[in-house]
C-alpha cells in the first residue's frame, strides 16, 4: 500500500521520549487517604476503629463544592477472619458524611448522614477536619468471643471513598474520563492483636 509502512520509524530515542512524557503526567489526586489506623477494645465484644485521615480536595472538587455541589464521603471498617484466599467478614460498620458550601453565609456544613449530626464551619480546612473526625471513628459491635480470645487470627480492614453516585451526572462522567477524582482506595488491613 502506498504511504503505509509496517516498520516503526521512531527508534529508541522516540520511545524514551514517549516514556518520559508519560512519567511527566500528573498523578491522580487522592481526595481522601488513610495515613494510619489503629483500634481500641471498648469491652469484650466492641472495638473502636480509629483512622488518621488526610483530607485534600482536588481543584475540580473544590470548584464543584463552591458551585453548590454536595460532596459525600464514606468510611467503612470491618473485622475479617482468614488471611489467604477467602476472607469472612464478621462485623461491619459504615459511616457517611456530607459536605456542603453555602455562599450566602460563606460557611461549610458538615452533616453525618448516619446520625444526622450537623457542624457549621467557617473555612474549608475546618470543614475537612470535621469530616475527617466524623469518618475516623467507627465502632464494631457484637464481635465473636474468638476475636478477643485469639486476636492473631483476625484482621481489621478500613477504606474511605468519595460517593460518586451522590455527584451530579456530568461531574461523574468528568471524573471517570479525567481520573483526577480517584478516591476509592484499597482496603488498609492490620492485625487485631
Amino acid at each position: 500500500m502506498p504511504g503505509y509502512s509496517t516498520a516503526w520509524r521512531g527508534g529508541p530515542l522516540a520511545a524514551l521520549c514517549g516514556l518520559l512524557a508519560l512519567l511527566a503526567l500528573p498523578a491522580t489526586a487522592h481526595a481522601v487517604e488513610i495515613r494510619g489506623a489503629n483500634h481500641m477494645w471498648l469491652d469484650d465484644a466492641t472495638v473502636l476503629v480509629r483512622l488518621d485521615i488526610d483530607m485534600r480536595l482536588p481543584a475540580v472538587l473544590e470548584d464543584a463544592l463552591a458551585n453548590g455541589v454536595t460532596l459525600e464521603f464514606e468510611a467503612e471498617a470491618r473485622l475479617e477472619r482468614g488471611r489467604r484466599v477467602g476472607r469472612d467478614t464478621l462485623a461491619r460498620e459504615t459511616r457517611r458524611v456530607q459536605l456542603q458550601y453555602f455562599a450566602l453565609n460563606r460557611h461549610y456544613l458538615v452533616t453525618a448522614v448516619t446520625d444526622e449530626r450537623i457542624d457549621l464551619k467557617p473555612t474549608l480546612g475546618d470543614a475537612l477536619d470535621a469530616v475527617a473526625r466524623r469518618l475516623g471513628r467507627l465502632r464494631l459491635d457484637e464481635l465473636p468471643e474468638a476475636a478477643r480470645a485469639n486476636p492473631g487470627e483476625f484482621d481489621l480492614a478500613a477504606r474511605l471513598m468519595l460517593v460518586y453516585s451522590a455527584l451530579p451526572l456530568p461531574l461523574q462522567l468528568d471524573a471517570g474520563l479525567r481520573g483526577d477524582l480517584t478516591t476509592r482506595q484499597e482496603w488498609k488491613r492490620w492485625s487485631l492483636d
